[in-house]
């Protein structure tokens, strides 16, 4: 059996808030419980709507957060708390590629220079950090002359695509992209996407993608974890996932995103807002929300069924 390359294991993060009482913390948890595995080369996608924790669990996991209990397992290492010390070495392996790319970069740099910043912070020379950034630039689609641009001056696929070659300039062992069309228009999404197909099969690296869009987990993904209100509710491989959802949550957003290619079929409209994690329901997380609920649903949370290799689901139905 293939020994996972990253995995979660029973992670968790919360969050307090200010009460009424000096004697009395509120708190709640934006990540529950939460177990994957993804494993070397794999593309692993992460979807749901927003709200859901994904981000919230990205940044946990690299250290943006702190996470409340579980552990982080990375090339077989346990994590067990932040920043110790195989946490360092765990994020000293992992870049970030953000939603916002104009947010992402420092305005004052070119933006040869931000991809030679990773460069620069571990020391290598200026010749080599230049070399690697125009290497990387045509590589990701970025002319020359582009290098000596700011974000400002330059649209915002091609800031994205220097984000991107940012990311990739310390041969990362994971690339954590979170959101990486939401910013760009329709056309520009379109050449992003071809990119990161690009990447997919010409780098070495191990991918965790958090994204609303369907066709770009459809293009590049190899596993989809479905998240609601801080679980995992759904996980399969692409294929299945896109041929045979299981969960009624996963069939509801797949029905929403009805284009050829992708889903067919008629829409599966969802009554009521998804509900705040500051007060979850006590049962299954989407109880409040399925057609399919059953009586038990309300109050039992569901013990995860495996219907297949790699493919489980946390639901009464099955």
């Amino acid at each position: 059996m293939t020994i996972p390359f990253l995995s979660l294991k029973q992670f968790s993060v919360k969050f307090n808030l200010r009460s009424g009482s000096i004697f009395r913390r509120a708190s709640f948890y934006a990540v529950r419980d939460l177990s994957i595995n993804i494993h070397e080369k794999e593309t692993f996608c992460l979807i749901g709507e927003s709200g859901s924790g994904k981000t919230t669990l990205i940044w946990a996991m690299l250290g943006l957060l702190p996470f409340h209990k579980g552990e982080i397992i990375f090339k077989g290492e346990s994590i067990k708390k932040r920043n110790d010390p195989a946490h360092k070495r765990f994020k000293a392996g992992a870049q970030m590629v953000f939603q916002d790319p104009s947010a992402s970069l420092s305005p004052f740099l070119t933006l040869g220079r931000s991809i030679e910043e990773p460069l620069r912070a571990r020391g290598v020379g200026k010749k080599q950090r230049a070399e690697t950034a125009k290497k990387l630039a045509l590589e990701t689609g970025l002319s020359l002359k582009l290098l000596e641009r700011r974000p400002a001056n330059v649209s915002g696929g091609q800031n994205q695509r220097a984000c991107i070659a940012r990311a990739l300039s310390t041969e990362p062992d994971i690339l954590f992209l979170d959101e990486p069309l939401t910013a760009l228009d329709a056309v520009i999404q379109n050449k992003i996407t071809k990119l990161l197909c690009k990447i997919k099969k010409e780098y070495p690296v191990t991918s965790f993608l958090v994204t609303h869009d369907l066709g770009l987990v459809k293009n590049i993904g190899d596993t989809v974890a479905v998240m609601y209100l801080g679980k995992i509710v759904e996980t399969a491989p692409v294929k299945i996932f896109f041929s045979n959802p299981c969960h009624p949550y996963s069939k509801a957003l797949l029905s929403s995103v009805l284009k050829p290619g992708i889903r067919e079929g008629k829409p599966i409209i969802l009554q009521g807002e998804i509900p705040s994690l500051q007060h979850p329901p006590p049962g299954c997380p989407f109880y409040t929300r399925c057609p399919g609920r059953l009586s038990l649903c309300k109050n039992i949370m569901p013990d995860k069924k495996i219907l297949a290799k790699g493919h489980e689901v946390l639901c009464h139905l099955f």
